[in-house]
This record gives structure tokens, C-alpha cells and sequence, in this order.
């Protein structure tokens, strides 16, 4: 587990009570620089620490060594009955306020993605794919400066009965999700950096092998802490996902990460132990000289690896003044920093910021890279309007990629036999 420093060490009442998750507790305890004592909290204690918390949690910006997570570690409660669910939510809302990790209440883990459901598409006109995903931790060793979580690491420690949970609700998902062969596990923070301390990978790796047709998606991100579960016995059932950034973004904006060198090494011996790998360039940042870096990021990806998919999407949920705030002068290129300017950001949160002109030059130089080095490998946009699908629809049908029919990172099929993602990796 890599070494983090905290200002603050919570742990739920329940989870303290039980032997399993206090054992857990106990080895990831060592790799947490605290100074005072850990403090037992119950429902009451969580909720009003989180009132308190919630609104300090700013995106990470220039102050990425300021910040200081609190830890909680929390246990989830699947023995509750309706009742009880109902009047803990209706006494302590903040504990379920947000989806998947972000729920404090300890009721999800095994959680519905609605982006993507006809709704969703008609409210935002983003093309995505609803899907059940795995939920356990909130929270992130690194400082990106576009980001928030390194504010908090919460933590579900009774991993054994969420295991159990999952399986058990594999059968209810094929009503809601038929077919689904991917599930994606936690987005919300980069999981191998806690490992192999927290054992959730082992547990979900070996869960993951014995099944007939589902697979795991593991988020590396932007780690390389894979050398743990290099001799893991996963079957081909575990896709190893990356975040790759181009080298100016991973050495100036986000501070803590592992190297795009380091990154890529990790994804190559995961390749070399059977493992699918994929990699997400999430968020793409238009820094100054941005479109050499990522020429030499694909050309050099492709020189170490054979990624089953890439699914891309540029920096997003951005203002002028957002910007101004959170970069050093000079970072962002002088043409995107004025594009904003005069940008209508609109209200969703679906709405990315960069003018589209913009943004089209950077799939632009992908597509380009992309399809000169690697042509059988398919690309995907994520949470993308179809009218930029429809733009770049030659370019996509090179891999029997359009937006009613594609794989991408943690689609709900992309995994398993489908010609696509074999083709990418002979």
C-alpha cells in the first residue's frame, strides 16, 4: 500500500465490532501517518463529520500539497431490513446523498450506472451505456489538480460479506442488465494503491475466475502498483484498465501519479501475465505543446503494449476562471484558455466546457496517431454527444465502432469474445 498522511482516522461503530474488517483496519493502519488516535464513530458522528467535510472538499488546484484526507472506515449493513433502511435514511441523508462510492449509508456496492438509459441520452444527448458497477472506496492517494478526491479515503473494510453480496445479486442483474459480461470496479479512486494491504482485488479477482461469462474491470488509473497480483489466478476474467496522460500533464498537473514510463511498464507485465489491458485518456489536458506530447504518449504506448480498446475524453466540469484558478500561468494552451472565454458552460454537469472546434482537434490528432500506428485497435469516445460520434464516423467504422454498437472501457460488453477487442491484440 503506498504511504498516505492523514488529519483525521474514522471508523464506523459496526465495523469496529467485527473481527474481519478490525484485522483489515489493522494492516492498512501502518501505512497512515496519523498522529492522534482513531476515533469510533455511529450514524449520528459520520453524519455531522460529513456536513462538516463536504464543503471544504474543493477541486485540488495549486494546493495539492496542502491537502490531507481524512480516512473513514466504514462497514457495509446488508442485514437491515426496509425498516431500518428507511429510517436511517430518512434521520441521516447526508450518508446517501451521491451514487456508488460516494454513499456513506452502506446499503450499495453492487450499484446501477443509469448514464446511458434512454432518459439519459435524451436529457443530455451523450452517448454512454447503462451498466451495474462495483463499488468499495472513495478517495485517492494522488493531487491532480483537476480533481477533488484527495480530501477523503473512505473505505468499506467488511469485504467478505460484499463479495458475497455481489454474487448473490449477479442473477437480479440480468433482468435489468442482460447480457453483461463487464463490471467495473470503483472509478472513484485508483484501488491498487491501497493494495495488497486491503485485499479487495484478491477477493474480486478470484470471485471473477470462477465465472462463466463476467469479467472484472480493475481501475489501475494513473498507478503502477501491480507487481502484488502479477501471479493472481484470474483466467483472462480481470481487465486491467489504465489512465494515461501525456508526459507534460503527468509531471506538472498531476502530482503524486505514477510516470506515463512507470504506467506503461505496469500495464506491460500485466499484458506479460495474461491479463487484458486497456487505457483511458481521461481527462485529455490541452496544455501548452500539447499535440506533440500525445503523439509521443500513443506512439510510445503502442511500443509497449496492445490495448484491447481506448476510450478518450478531454478535461471537463471547467470555467475561464476555474482554469485561471487551478493551473499555472503558461500550462493551458493560449488557444483553449481563450476558447473559454466566451464559452456557454450551461448547467449539466454532462456539458464539457472547451468550444467543440477545439475538442475536435484533439480526437482529431488521435484518430490520427491512433489509426497510422495501431489500426486494428477500436476507439471509443466517452460520455460524448452523438453529433461528434456522427463527425467522426468514418474513423470509427475502421473497427465497427458507431454509437449504437461499440466497446469501449467499462461498457457493460466490452469484455470477452467480441472480434473487436480480439483484433487489437494479435
Amino acid at each position: 500500500m503506498l504511504p498516505l498522511k492523514a488529519r483525521g482516522v474514522y471508523i464506523k461503530k459496526e465495523a469496529a465490532e467485527d473481527s474481519r474488517s478490525m484485522a483489515r483496519i489493522r494492516r492498512m493502519m501502518p501505512f497512515i501517518e496519523y498522529d492522534g488516535e482513531s476515533v469510533i464513530v455511529d450514524d449520528t458522528a459520520l453524519h455531522k463529520l460529513l456536513l462538516d467535510e463536504k464543503k471544504t472538499w474543493h477541486r485540488h488546484g495549486l494546493k495539492a500539497d496542502q491537502i490531507e484526507p481524512i480516512v473513514i472506515f466504514n462497514q457495509f449493513l446488508y442485514a437491515h431490513d426496509e425498516t431500518e433502511r428507511a429510517r436511517r435514511k430518512a434521520e441521516f441523508p447526508e450518508l446517501f446523498k451521491g451514487g456508488g462510492p460516494a454513499q456513506f449509508g452502506g446499503y450499495g456496492g453492487f450499484d446501477w450506472r443509469n448514464s446511458g438509459s434512454a432518459e439519459h441520452r435524451a436529457q443530455t444527448g451523450c452517448v454512454c451505456q447503462p451498466a451495474y458497477a462495483l463499488h468499495s472506496f472513495w478517495g485517492c492517494h494522488f493531487r491532480c489538480a483537476y480533481c477533488n478526491l484527495g480530501h477523503i479515503a473512505h473505505v468499506y473494510v467488511n469485504l467478505e460479506d460484499w463479495v458475497e453480496h455481489i454474487e448473490a445479486s449477479f442473477a437480479d442483474a440480468e433482468e435489468k442488465s442482460p447480457g453483461q459480461r463487464l463490471f467495473q470496479w470503483d472509478n472513484g479512486t485508483d484501488i491498487v494503491c491501497w493494495e495488497p494491504e486491503y485485499g479487495g482485488t484478491k477477493l474480486l479477482v478470484d470471485l471473477f475466475a470462477r465465472q462463466t461469462t463476467r469479467n472484472l474491470e480493475l481501475y489501475v488509473g494513473k498507478s503502477d502498483n501491480v507487481d502484488f497480483m502479477l501471479d493472481f489466478d484470474h483466467r483472462g476474467h480481470t481487465v486491467c484498465c489504465w489512465s494515461l496522460s501525456h508526459e507534460t500533464q503527468t509531471n506538472v498537473i498531476e502530482p503524486r501519479t505514477a510516470s506515463l514510463e512507470a504506467r506503461l511498464d505496469a500495464a506491460r507485465k500485466c499484458q506479460e501475465a495474461g491479463y487484458p489491458v486497456r487505457v483511458r485518456f481521461s481527462p485529455i489536458v490541452p496544455t501548452t505543446g500539447w499535440e506533440k506530447d500525445m503523439r509521443h504518449m500513443i506512439r510510445r504506448m503502442f511500443e509497449m503494449i496492445k490495448p484491447d480498446v481506448i476510450t478518450m475524453e478531454p478535461l471537463r466540469f471547467y470555467t475561464y476562471e476555474g482554469l485561471l484558478e487551478d493551473f499555472a500561468s503558461g500550462v493551458i494552451d493560449p488557444v483553449f484558455l481563450e476558447g473559454m472565454k466566451t464559452q456557454n458552460t450551461g448547467p449539466g454537469n454532462h456539458e464539457r466546457q472547451f468550444p467543440d472546434k477545439l475538442v475536435e482537434r484533439i480526437y482529431r490528432v488521435v484518430f490520427d496517431e491512433v489509426l497510422a500506428v495501431s489500426p486494428q485497435t477500436p476507439i471509443a469516445f466517452c460520455r460524448e454527444k452523438r453529433a461528434t460520434w456522427d463527425l467522426f464516423r468514418d474513423e470509427l467504422q475502421r473497427n465497427g465502432q458507431n454509437p449504437d454498437n461499440y466497446v469501449c472501457n467499462c461498457g457493460p460488453r466490452s469484455a470477452g469474445p467480441d472480434s473487436r477487442l480480439i483484433a487489437a491484440t494479435r
